[in-house]
């Protein structure tokens, strides 16, 4: 019993050591593809891995060309992944556009009473703060999408989906108001 805690523990302190030899470098050839948030995550899923077949691994004297090619493999997939699900985002959010313009029905619609832009602002206002921030900056603001992800030091992909989600509850809590309220001009 005693051995085999040794032996667990001796190999926790090389794989520590063969993190720390390896991880930078690897982290700094994923930048090169993905941002750094991803590159750092996907070489810890690598590292995961690497820890989860230990019990199978056999150590090459090639394994920095192995683990750049397995970073470069999760990049390609991370990459692919993004593609779909951007194509998904852009679809969603042209979407949720071409429903709002539907939604007028003339242009006298655009003409809104006071009470109406109260309840666009207290609804504006309802949303979490991070997207409330975002929101405010892409729509009152009029900022693009690349300066908010430079200005929060996130990427452009978790904006769009801040603004996805904010537009997303806007539509549906005014949706009702909307309704109930008649048009008043």
């Amino acid at each position: 019993m005693k051995k085999q805690k040794e032996d667990k523990s001796i190999f926790t302190e090389y794989f520590k050591a063969f993190y720390l030899q390896y991880a930078g470098d690897l982290v700094f050839f994923a930048r090169q593809f993905v941002d750094v948030y991803a590159g750092e995550d996907i070489v810890h899923d690598i590292f995961l891995k690497i820890w989860d077949k230990r019990s199978t691994i056999i150590v090459e004297e090639n394994i920095r060309n192995y683990l750049l090619s397995m970073v470069q493999h999760a990049c390609y997939d991370y990459l692919k992944h993004q593609q779909v699900e951007d194509t998904f985002m852009n679809k969603a959010v042209q979407q949720i556009k071409l429903d709002e313009l539907k939604y007028y029905e003339s242009p006298k619609d655009y003409l809104w009473d006071k009470d109406k832009m109260e309840a666009v602002y207290d609804s504006i206002e309802k949303l979490p703060s991070k997207s409330r921030s975002i929101f405010k900056k892409a729509y009152l603001e009029g900022q693009k999408h690349t300066d908010i992800a430079k200005e929060l030091d996130i990427s452009v992909r978790t904006v769009e989906t801040h603004i996805y989600k904010a537009l997303k509850f806007l539509r549906d809590s005014l949706s009702i108001f909307l309704l109930l309220l008649p048009f008043s001009i």
